[in-house]
């Protein structure tokens, strides 16, 4: 930790707390939360993150992003409305061919993880959903990790191409898919 930059504002007494390891009070604690000096924060909980967690390791994931289409219900809605004279954008969508050639394409350079989204496709078929996932990335490298649909897009999944509820559509993901997590994090699936 830069004790340097941390002693000049108000928390140099918090920070040694902080960096023995001691428990803070209702009060730290308090003018933590009320403070607006980012950078201060930013460091003292990193410095503990590191010391409790990870000492100074740090990790990573090499991946191939493939964004499969841009093809998506609640793109064409809003592409109306601000295209309206004007040229609209060229859509696209991946073959399943094209999506094994790009991973294929991949792995010799050490990806151990295919993150693959693109949006709420009206028309997507179940079998490029199952062949491309299950049978044809799993043929190339059983251990690939695939994070692929965001939760979003799982539920359009599940509601519109599959028509099952969300908890079956996610539990026939897991069963074909081992190694599998849904993509990004953007949505978070309630129960209603």
């Amino acid at each position: 930790m830069n004790h340097r930059l941390i002693s000049r504002c108000a928390f140099g007494p918090l920070q040694k707390k902080i960096a023995s390891q001691e428990r803070i009070s209702d009060a730290d604690a308090m003018a933590l939360y009320q403070s607006s000096d980012l950078n201060a924060l930013g460091m003292m909980a990193n410095f503990r993150a590191r010391t409790k967690r990870t000492a100074n390791y740090a990790s990573y994931i090499h991946n191939r992003y493939i964004n499969y289409s841009n093809i998506c219900v609640s793109f064409v809605s809003v592409l109306r409305l601000r295209c309206q004279g004007s040229a609209i954008p060229t859509l696209f969508e991946y073959a399943i061919e094209e999506i094994i050639r790009v991973v294929k394409e991949a792995l010799p350079l050490g990806i151990t993880e295919v993150h693959m989204v693109g949006g709420l496709h009206p028309t997507l078929k179940k079998g490029m959903v199952s062949r491309v996932v299950n049978r044809e990335l799993r043929a190339l490298d059983p251990d690939l990790h695939i994070k692929a649909f965001t939760a979003i897009e799982v539920r359009h999944l599940a509601q519109r191409i599959f028509r099952l509820p969300i908890r079956e559509m996610l539990e026939l993901f897991a069963r074909a898919w081992s190694r599998f997590d849904y993509g990004g994090r953007c949505g978070n699936f309630r129960s209603r």
